[in-house]
């Protein structure tokens, strides 16, 4: 299991992204707790921890992105400023659902680590918060989702548009496929550490979000070579020796964590073997 050491790293680059490059170096903090959690909770095979462990290391620990930040005594209280945060900057989609994806993942690390919810955390928090800007997305056909308190069906739903998303992304990059998990983890996860009301009113991009998958392709999107099959997958150690894709914006760590976390409340079989079938694309 990686250590909270970890869940730190993320969040100290989570806090000061907003002064570097919000949106790649949120990703990257947001990446970090990602591949904690992934490792948590999923049976992952041996070594994979400490594999993933070696990545951050590598990659991000040693950078000024993940330096520590300033010792400050913690307050509990300012927890309710980050879900509030988040509450008001809710309207519309906002670059792919970042603006829940990012502060659903600081919010549950916040929980483990309580003693870095200092002001200067919160304060950095709640000013990435307000850099995901709302995105010009046409509409399409009305999407009705189920109900969030019902975790297997809305993974199943969600699973289900996956396996079609990817379908309709052929040849065009699955950038909207793998954070159509992502944000549908971050609904679960705001609503149990952050408020099941925020939840739902965040679900209300995320439909915006379903909403866009089902138009396919448009001229923005560009062309991208689609990834052969797999031998090995996330759970297994030889899928991080081979260290294949790009880690830059840490989507190799995020995908998974979304991946497994829906998959773990699916019990329809058939959607379950259709994702697996699936999930190469964006592993």
């Amino acid at each position: 299991m990686l250590e909270n050491q970890y869940l730190r790293y993320g969040l100290n680059a989570l806090t000061r992204a907003h002064k570097l490059n919000y949106f790649e170096d949120g990703h990257r903090g947001a990446a970090i707790i990602a591949g904690v959690y992934f490792c948590r909770e999923n049976p992952v095979k041996a070594g994979v921890s400490e594999k993933i462990a070696s990545i951050i290391d590598e990659r991000w620990a040693s950078t000024k992105l993940c330096a520590p930040l300033p010792d400050e005594h913690p307050d509990p209280g300012l927890l309710r400023d980050v879900v509030d945060c988040t509450s008001e900057h809710l309207e519309g989609l906002r670059e792919a659902g970042h603006n829940v994806i990012v502060p659903s993942l600081a919010l549950k690390a916040l929980h483990d680590v309580p003693e870095n919810i200092t002001a200067s955390c919160v304060s950095g928090l709640c000013r990435l918060i307000s850099c995901f800007r709302v995105s010009d997305v046409p509409l399409a056909e009305d999407v009705q989702l189920p109900p969030l308190d019902d975790e297997s069906t809305f993974a199943e739903f969600v699973l289900d548009e996956f396996d079609r998303c990817v379908k309709r992304f052929t040849g065009r990059g699955q950038g909207w496929s793998g954070h159509l998990l992502t944000f549908a983890q971050a609904l679960f996860d705001l609503r149990e550490y952050g408020s099941p009301s925020v939840a739902r009113q965040a679900a209300d991009g995320f439909r915006i979000y379903v909403r866009r998958v089902r138009l396919g392709p448009q001229p923005s999107d560009g062309k991208y070579d689609e990834h052969s099959r797999l031998q090995h997958y996330p759970l297994d150690l030889d899928y991080w020796e081979e260290r294949k894709g790009d880690l830059r914006l840490g989507h190799k760590l995020k995908y998974p964590y979304g991946f497994y976390g829906l998959i773990s409340k699916t019990r329809e079989a058939a959607i379950k073997r259709r994702a697996l079938e699936t999930a190469h694309r964006i592993f």
